[in-house]
């Protein structure tokens, strides 16, 4: 027969969480009651206003900003899951020995997406070209192609393997210098991580090797650039947290289930006063290369544009921008001046292929559908 401390044991789970469920539910009525709230209350209550969805909008915010001890609450409910599941929130995918994906890697692109995505870029390529510039695309793989071994079996697949073949072989046969950086990171691999294990992004070893294959396709398309003279340091490795663990716990509960945070070396390069100097009494105000993309290039912890800088031993200006895909960064110069102003040799267009298909691919997102586009 049951003791009463094994009673005890079974009540005491559910009726602290509805005693905290109790003491929680009073905090937000309190801060429903203030007069802000009563304003809000007076303008919001209404049959449309329940009936649009706004009321359940506005709970859910009032949940997730003015619930007590959240930040306590995620952290402690995000490592238990880690911890006995092996999971975490929607959007990431854990894999094995502490790899973590992005969910956004686990689709396949239709034939369609693809190929609208293709013919976008065919007019980039004709615009630059109109203006005596030479177009390198360079694909990115995405990590859960380059590391299939850690990616759980039951979602094991080689849809990005393909998408980035399919899409390599289509520009190619446009026309487009393209830059094989599957092939060269694949290389890489044995010799060091090509991508952090809690982010979305690659390592500086992953950004070098992407560098080489543009040099290379550069080199075998006969595109010279005049050499430059360029200085190269390693700098003291930051420490950060990978952006896909928060999606796991938060920053300050990981280390209780053995996450850490990435070390990532610094390498910075430049050109040499030297040789930044030689035009100094000249008009000439043009650079060798330019670079847009997306946040691979635009962080400057990957350190991509002073390993691209120093393949190409020529000055990179980067002009990639975080948060906004591949697509309105390019968008955005092509609209712009820059490339008037700095009448580039040559523009790099990083482009992760795991953009494909994507509704703000082309432009940010709320804007209009723009003709032509793939959204």
């Amino acid at each position: 027969m049951p003791s009463l401390r094994q009673y005890t044991a079974t009540l005491l789970l559910p009726s602290a969480f509805f005693g905290y469920a109790l003491y929680a539910n009073s905090a937000l009525l309190t801060t429903a009651a203030s007069p802000a709230a009563q304003a809000s209350e007076a303008r919001n209550l209404s049959l449309s206003y329940v009936m649009d969805g706004e009321a359940t909008r506005d709970l859910d915010t009032l949940y997730k900003n003015e619930l007590p001890h959240r930040a306590a609450s995620v952290g402690l409910f995000g490592n238990a899951r880690y911890a006995l599941l092996g999971a975490g929130r929607k959007g990431v995918i854990v894999g094995d020995d502490g790899w973590f994906f992005t969910a956004e890697e686990f689709k396949t692109v239709s034939t369609r997406d693809l190929d609208d995505a293709v013919q976008r870029i065919v007019e980039v390529q004709r615009e630059l070209e109109a203006r005596g510039i030479h177009l390198v695309l360079a694909p990115l793989p995405a990590k859960s192609d380059l590391y299939a071994e850690d990616v759980p079996s039951l979602v094991r697949s080689p849809a990005m393997a393909d998408a980035y073949s399919d899409f390599s072989t289509a520009l190619q046969k446009q026309g487009i210098i393209v830059a094989d950086t599957r092939a060269a990171m694949l290389t890489a691999k044995p010799f060091g991580d090509i991508f952090l294990k809690s982010d979305t992004h690659w390592s500086p070893a992953g950004a070098k090797a992407a560098a080489e294959a543009i040099q290379s396709s550069l080199q075998m398309s006969g595109v010279d650039l005049a050499p430059q003279e360029l200085t190269a340091q390693w700098q003291t490795p930051v420490s950060l947290w990978g952006d896909l663990t928060k999606f796991v716990t938060s920053p300050d509960y990981a280390p209780t289930v053995g996450l850490a945070e990435e070390s990532v070396p610094i390498y910075r390069t430049r050109v040499s006063e030297a040789a930044n100097g030689a035009d100094i009494f000249g008009d000439d105000s043009s650079v060798p290369v330019m670079l847009v993309g997306t946040s691979y290039s635009a962080n400057e912890n990957w350190s991509f544009a002073d390993f691209l800088r120093e393949t190409l031993q020529a000055d990179v200006v980067n002009v990639a921008k975080e948060g906004l895909g591949p697509g309105v960064p390019m968008m955005d110069l092509l609209a712009s001046s820059t490339l008037d102003e700095a009448a580039p040799t040559v523009v790099v267009w990083e482009f992760p292929i795991r953009y494909l298909g994507t509704k703000t691919l082309w432009q940010r997102d709320g804007e209009t559908k723009t003709e032509g586009g793939n959204v």
